[in-house]
């Protein structure tokens, strides 16, 4: 009787105890798989909400301060001076940049700029968004600047050690020129597509930055008040022609992200149809983000 109290599991009781040993780890694997990922798919919609604000807020800060002169939104009264030049590459795009009578402008799925895109692969079907406007904080002389000398009359636009004269009361600001695009690549991966702007720095260049790697496209639509009622007559895609007298009164866009990576297993059960683009599917198993906003170009009021 002792020697049986003592006695070890048999064969079969071993077996039977690591097959409900294996069932349960893989029950503890699976379910560590679909935690791990549920967090991940929590974290990738997390990034790409936080990046959509990201570009939301950039946007719409550039649009409200369009044609921002200074002292006055009046683009047909800013001058040029003689040394009043850009170049974007080995390019001349003084005219580009300096369109004062054009603060906000749109290109529809077309490049008007004088300098290629980044590494020469703008995102078919995106549109770009061109703003021109004076920076809101005043500023001190800087000879290697285009800066904006405003009155409560005119201004004048110049790069030079000393600020031409102007009458009455001036303040003395930067110069701002952008052009919001899409490109095919990032700077980190040649596959990534990215929100860029080619932008006017010190040297008076249009530099080329990279604003967010992962946005796939950029639709714009106008809000125009044709008649000088301050009151919104029509929206025009970009590229629609305006005359002198019509003014842009809004900006209307939409930024379409993705994630960076693939999920594994993962398929978008979305039907993306906006700005008048035909219906996409997408099965590359990465997660997708279209937002929309709409800012309001104060100084077209």
């Amino acid at each position: 009787m002792n020697r049986n109290r003592e006695r070890g599991s048999s064969l079969a009781e071993l077996l039977v105890a690591l097959g409900v040993s294996s069932l349960l780890l893989l029950g503890v694997f699976a379910s560590s798989q679909q935690l791990r990922h549920a967090a991940r798919a929590a974290d990738n919609l997390h990034r790409l909400e936080e990046q959509a604000r990201f570009a939301l807020d950039l946007l719409r800060a550039d649009i409200r301060l369009a044609g921002f002169w200074g002292l006055h939104s009046d683009g047909q009264a800013v001058l040029r001076g003689a040394d009043a030049a850009v170049r974007c590459g080995r390019a001349d795009a003084t005219e580009w940049a300096l369109r004062f009578t054009q603060p906000v402008a749109a290109a529809d799925d077309s490049w008007n700029l004088p300098c290629p895109p980044f590494r020469n692969r703008r995102q078919p079907g995106a549109d770009v968004l061109e703003i021109r406007r004076a920076a809101l904080a005043t500023s001190g002389t800087q000879a290697r600047k285009l800066q904006i000398l405003s009155s409560r009359r005119e201004a004048v636009v110049f790069s030079a050690s000393a600020a031409p004269a102007l009458d009455g009361l001036t303040e003395l600001r930067d110069l701002r020129a952008h052009a919001w695009y899409v490109a095919a690549a990032s700077s980190q991966n040649a596959q990534t597509p990215s929100l860029r702007r080619k932008a006017l720095v010190s040297g008076r260049l249009l530099r080329d930055e990279e604003i967010l790697s992962g946005v796939e496209d950029l639709q714009i639509r106008l809000a125009v008040d044709s008649d000088g009622d301050g009151v919104a007559d029509r929206v025009v895609d970009p590229g629609t022609p305006l005359s002198m007298d019509e003014r842009v009164l809004a900006v209307r866009f939409w930024v379409l992200l993705r994630s960076e990576e693939p999920e594994t297993g993962y398929q978008d059960p979305a039907s993306y149809a906006y700005a008048g683009r035909p219906s996409r599917n997408f099965t590359d198993g990465r997660r997708r983000l279209l937002v929309t906003g709409s800012e309001v170009v104060a100084n077209a009021l």
